[in-house]
């Protein structure tokens, strides 16, 4: 029942914006509404199927690649197997084909266990190296100069315009 009277809602609007329409009363008010929850609905219905389907498209797309990333990775841990048996015999051993290479590269990890320690340490010996970033606190700001005004001094702050706007917030009922 919901849908054909969403979909008697949806046939109406058609006729109606080509027309004009304006609204002149707290009924025609309404009709706008009826026709802006029909549309809502539409899209709603619109997204659940294109999510079905994306997500049909995702998982045959899962399946069909699932066998050929497995085979991918075989076939690395092959030429892994190979290139550490190489580099065994030949510490600059380098494997170069039209197809691709194998080559290794010696790089330091840096394993931060404790931060709060290591920052303690810099702080104190090469603060320098410490980060200090400072923000505005918006909401506090806001609380003690209300209205961009010192209340102790009067003065306005600097470096900020306060205007007033008027937000007009239209909420249909789903």
């Amino acid at each position: 029942m919901e849908n054909r009277l969403i979909n008697a809602e949806l046939q109406e609007i058609e006729g109606q914006e080509q027309q004009g329409f304006t609204v002149n009363d707290l009924n025609q008010a309404n009709w706008c509404f009826r026709k802006i929850r029909a549309l809502k609905e539409k899209i709603n219905n619109t997204k659940v199927l294109a999510d079905k389907e994306r997500e049909r498209i995702n998982d045959w797309e899962t399946s069909e690649t699932k066998s050929a990333k497995d085979s991918i990775a075989y076939f690395e841990s092959l030429l892994s197997d190979y290139y550490i048996r190489l580099k065994q015999k030949d510490p600059k051993a380098k494997v170069s084909t039209p197809y691709g290479k194998i080559s290794s590269r010696k790089s330091a990890k840096w394993n931060y266990n404790n931060e709060d320690e290591l920052l303690s340490y810099l702080k104190e010996n090469d603060a320098a190296l410490v980060k200090i970033k400072e923000n505005i606190d918006k909401a506090e700001l806001k609380k003690k100069y209300k209205g961009g005004v010192d209340p102790e001094t009067g003065e306005l702050l600097p470096g900020v315009l306060i205007s007033t706007e008027e937000t007009i917030q239209i909420k249909s009922i789903e």
